[in-house]
């Protein structure tokens, strides 16, 4: 008889967001990444994503990702459900969306012999309003408008008017200069190969 495990699956958010939901332990972990995708209302969205072995500290140990990039590791589709939570103590995160970065906490509640007049995986709880998966900045990108600015900023000057504002990189002070115009326009002019000699 094939057990079932029923695990209860947090968002990582300020307001408590959680799914309770039954899965067969022999089911691949591919099953759990679209059931918790489904529980969420998520569906719709395609991304990356990992389970990790854990803790009781929630430490993120052994990955299993969607796709793995040898047969020899191990992937979503190779690895079951009983494999990352093989008992009521174990526990496990899964982590969606390498940019947005959402982190959910899976926690084991109970273990018993499956239904055989039920269909799993089954969603069985639902608590919290959860958010939209678009709703989080993508990691990183703040940098990248703080570096959108400075460029900003010294192609224009300071706010004084005056000129010689740097952005602290050489390189790209060489770059945003009027001299570095003149550089490319001196390198651009071609030399007529008939002003060479014959070399034999």
């Amino acid at each position: 008889m094939a057990l079932i495990l029923k695990l209860r699956i947090i968002l990582d958010t300020e307001a408590d967001v959680f799914r309770d939901v039954e899965i067969d332990m022999n089911a691949p972990l591919e099953h759990l990444h679209l059931a918790t995708l489904d529980a969420f209302d998520w569906g719709n969205t395609i991304e990356m994503a990992s389970f990790y072995k854990s803790n009781e500290s929630w430490d993120r140990g052994d990955e299993i990702p969607l796709m793995s990039m040898s047969p020899e590791l191990p992937s979503m589709e190779s690895t079951s459900v009983g494999d990352l939570l093989p008992a009521l103590e174990a526990r496990g995160v899964y982590v969606y969306d390498y940019l947005r970065m959402w982190c959910f906490y899976l926690e084991p509640l109970s273990i018993e012999e499956a239904d055989a007049s039920v269909t799993y995986p089954r969603l069985m709880l639902e608590f919290g309003t959860a958010p939209d998966p678009n709703s989080r900045q993508p990691e990183g990108l703040d940098d990248l408008s703080l570096l959108a600015d400075e460029i900003e900023q010294a192609k224009n000057g300071d706010a004084d008017g005056s000129e010689n504002y740097s952005t602290g990189d050489p390189e790209l002070d060489a770059y945003l200069s009027d001299d570095s115009d003149d550089d490319e326009s001196q390198s651009n002019e071609m030399d007529n190969i008939d002003d060479y000699g014959d070399l034999y």
